[in-house]
């Protein structure tokens, strides 16, 4: 028998990736001017001014080490990937802007290739282009219960009205 309760749910989705930087500015430089993250200015509740947008289901932000006081915030400690689905002219577009790549396009499985660059603080961040066969494991995962609107909608009470 587990020393543990009963868990209520499995954790199926992830809601957010949050940066913590010392220089949030020129990571959102980065980011948003040299990768594509639609990163927009946001300030809610008690936090210091930071940069978020929506990578499909996934909230994305960049936030002042000031919104994180007593945690560690190491740089180069996070590790992200990003699909996209023209390598080669994402790479085009980063040589241009003087971003280098730590490593030359790789075959990645049967039908996909990878490469990957550092961000200004150091974090290693891949870029996927993935092949035909990932839209299929996608699609199949959705379908297993792997969509999260669908799933949240399951969830809410019936409307009264």
């Amino acid at each position: 028998m587990s020393e543990y309760p009963a868990r209520p749910e499995g954790l199926r989705f992830l809601s957010g990736i949050i940066l913590v930087s010392a220089d949030p500015a020129r990571l959102v430089t980065f980011y948003r001017d040299i990768l594509g993250v639609p990163l927009v200015d946001e300030r809610h509740d008690d936090t210091e001014p930071h940069w978020a947008c929506e990578l499909g289901d996934v909230h994305f932000a960049i936030h002042p080490e000031a919104d994180y006081p007593g945690e560690a915030t190491t740089p180069g400690a996070v590790k992200l990937a990003f699909m996209v689905f023209d390598l080669d002219a994402q790479i085009e577009w980063l040589t241009t802007h003087g971003v280098e790549l730590c490593y030359p396009p790789t075959p990645f499985g049967a039908q996909s290739r990878i490469t990957a660059v550092r961000d200004p603080d150091g974090n290693l961040i891949e870029l996927t282009e993935l092949g035909p066969s990932w839209l299929n494991h996608l699609k199949e995962n959705r379908a297993a219960g792997g969509d999260l609107i669908a799933s949240w909608t399951a969830h809410l009470p019936p409307s009264g009205g």
